[in-house]
């Protein structure tokens, strides 16, 4: 089953948003091998298949995203 990774990672960043504690467990691994695996786990629970260079790619993303943001 090939899941939309957009829309996969939008209720993903809406899970995480919405949950204090997943954020503080998320924000406190330090080690990119452990996040890629807990980001998979969560979106194994919700029912979608994610791989590592999924979750990589999309760090990638977010990263170029923030460095690339207009400041006023």
């Amino acid at each position: 089953m090939a899941d939309d990774l957009d829309a996969v990672f939008q209720a993903l960043r809406h899970a995480v948003h919405g949950d204090p504690a997943l954020q503080a467990q998320l924000f406190g691994l330090t080690d990119t091998a452990e996040f890629v695996a807990a980001v998979r786990r969560l979106a194994s629970a919700s029912g979608h298949t994610l791989q590592d260079e999924d979750v990589l790619t999309a760090m990638r993303a977010g990263r170029k995203a923030w460095s690339d943001r207009k400041l006023p």
